[in-house]
C-alpha cells in the first residue's frame, strides 16, 4: 500500500443539509475504523472542518461609517 498512497484515500459525501457535528463524527469514525493513525484523527477533522468553512456563502461587508473629519463633514451636510 506505501508504493500507492493515492489508492487508499478515502472519500466520502454528505449532502448540504447534514450538520457539521454529524460531518466531523463520520470523519472520525471513517479514520478509526479504517486503521488510519489515531495521532491524525484531529488533523483530518480540522481538514473537513476547513473544507466545510470554504463552502460556506460569504457574508456581505457592511457598508463602514465615516469617521473623524469626513463624520463632522457629512453631520453637516445632512443638517
Amino acid at each position: 500500500m506505501s508504493q500507492k498512497p493515492a489508492s487508499i484515500t478515502v472519500t466520502n459525501t454528505y449532502s448540504s443539509t447534514a450538520t457539521s457535528r454529524k460531518i466531523y463524527k463520520g470523519v472520525a469514525n471513517t479514520t478509526a475504523k479504517s486503521g488510519y493513525r489515531p495521532d491524525l484523527r484531529a488533523e483530518a477533522v480540522s481538514r473537513a472542518s476547513a473544507i466545510r468553512k470554504s463552502q460556506r456563502p460569504k457574508k456581505e461587508a457592511p457598508v463602514k461609517k465615516p469617521r473623524g473629519v469626513k463624520a463632522r463633514k457629512a453631520a453637516e451636510e445632512s443638517s
